[in-house]
């Protein structure tokens, strides 16, 4: 069994329905990646995460592993996806862009600098979508582990607000093609 190196939970202030995962003197990573699939995204920037409140706090577990997890959880979560993240700098971090992150979630790149997994777990976006809220009612499992670059994998897609994001990146027909 692969036990985590570390697990830390904390309540994350988040601003514009999204936190990253970057290095800490990173930049935003391009939030569209993150709707092809409708919950995170990454470039070479790290990732970026979409949650279904605006703006206020999520609760956050972050999970650091050595290797893989052995399981993929899915059955208490709603969205479950993975892609690939690179630390630069060895100091990747969960943050909203406009607060400073809980220290808890410091040095998510827990074997240095290099290539990254990270599994996010969602579950409590279709509760508040859209809104500002006080209290957190969105969960976020995030899990990281070393290992080289790969393609993303999506492992479970159940709520309404990873749709609404997917819906977001289709092509609209053209005023004149609605009229017809």
């Amino acid at each position: 069994m692969n036990k985590p190196v570390r697990t830390a939970t904390a309540d994350l202030y988040i601003g514009y329905a999204n936190f990253i995962v970057t290095d800490w003197s990173g930049s935003c990573p391009d939030m569209e990646l993150a709707y092809v699939n409708g919950l995170v995204g990454s470039d070479f920037n790290g990732a970026l995460v979409l949650t279904g409140i605006t703006d206020g706090p999520v609760t956050v577990t972050v999970q650091l592993l050595d290797t893989a997890p052995d399981s993929v959880e899915l059955d208490d979560w709603d969205d479950v996806a993975e892609v690939s993240v690179e630390s630069e700098d060895g100091e990747l971090i969960a943050h909203d862009l406009a607060a400073d992150p809980p220290p808890e979630f410091s040095d998510l790149a827990h074997a240095g600098p290099g290539t990254y997994r990270l599994r996010v777990h969602a579950r409590g976006r279709d509760i508040a979508p859209h809104l500002n809220i006080q209290e957190p009612v969105e969960n976020y499992l995030l899990s990281v582990w070393p290992a080289p670059e790969a393609p993303d994998v999506v492992y479970k897609q159940s709520d309404e607000r990873g749709q609404e994001y997917r819906a977001e990146l289709r092509p609209r027909p053209s005023r004149r093609a609605r009229q017809a």
